[in-house]
Order: structure tokens, then sequence, then C-alpha cells
């Protein structure tokens, strides 16, 4: 049985297909690009050396990145299967998803963001990414999370309420979990 293209193309409305263009170009190239060249900009301003450890930050890195996309994978896919629905606010998960990945912790595709660039500075060697660029990015995700918990608490309501209390923000912490 093939597939109806008039049914393929309704999946993708303009409208949503362009805010979500939009959104990957912000998540993964505009913020990444910005923690780059401000951390680059400060090593050239300071003369900061690059970090020590080739080899080692070079494998710890990659593992890093690794595990880093392997999250975001899984929380996308969590949201999709779980919630029926994206990350992307155009098309949002339809219910509530606290299970999968986001039984760890509330945000596990930002915590997979954070290893990915952790693994990026890392590779990158780069000291101004990893004491200037990494932590302002860190401060305005947490801003920006912060603030889209408040639209979950008033969606979801109690349910958001008691999934607060169960699963930790952006950590996982193994002595927290449910």
């Amino acid at each position: 049985m093939g597939l109806d293209p008039a049914a393929v193309l309704t999946l993708f409305r303009k409208d949503i297909w362009r805010a979500q263009v939009r959104d990957a170009l912000r998540y993964w190239v505009v913020i990444p690009g910005a923690v780059l060249a401000t951390g680059k900009a400060f090593d050239l301003l300071t003369g900061l050396p690059p970090l020590p450890g080739r080899s080692l930050l070079t494998v710890g890195a990659g593992l890093l990145l690794a595990a880093g996309l392997l999250l975001i994978w899984r929380a996308i896919r969590d949201l999709q299967v779980l919630g029926q629905g994206t990350p992307n606010p155009a098309r949002p998960p339809k219910r509530l998803v606290t299970a999968g990945s986001y039984a760890f912790c509330r945000h596990p595709m930002f915590l997979g963001y954070d290893m990915a660039a952790l693994g990026v500075v890392l590779l990158c060697r780069s000291p101004g990414m990893l004491v200037v660029a990494l932590p302002l990015f860190l401060l305005w995700e947490i801003r920006f999370l912060k603030k889209e918990e408040r639209f979950l608490a008033r969606r979801f309501r109690a349910d958001f309420q008691r999934y607060r209390q169960e699963v930790p923000f952006l950590l996982p912490l193994p002595f927290r979990h449910r």
C-alpha cells in the first residue's frame, strides 16, 4: 500500500514546516555558532593556549557528543511516540510525556544539547568556550526552560506539578529517581 501524496503534504503545513526549519537553524546553527565564536574571540583576546590533553580530550569529547546526540534523538522520539507531537511549539505534544527519557529529567533534550555542546567545546580545546561561552549559554538555557515550565504548568496543571515534584529539572539524580 503506497502513501497518498496529498495525505503526506497535510503533515507538512507550510507554517509549521517554516517554524520547524527556523527553530532547527536557531538551535543547530545560530546558538552553537555564537558559543563557538564567543569562546574563540575570548581565546584570541586573552591569548589563552588550547586545553591540554589532546588525545584523552578527543576521546571524552567524542563520547559526550555521541551520547548527547543519542539523548536528543531519544527525547524527540519520546515526544513523537508518547506525546504525539514534536519539540516545536508549532506542533507540540498532545500529552505530557513523563516516561522514556523524560523519566530521568524534565528536559532530556536540553541535557543532550548540553552534553553535545560540551563535547564540541572539548574538541575545539577552547578555554574561552569552556569558561565563558558555555556557562553563558547554560544560564540562558535555564532561563528559557523556567519559562517553558511555567507554560507547561498552565497547560498540564496538576499532572505537571506532580511530574515536577518527582523528576529533577535537568540533571538526573540517582537518589531522586521515581
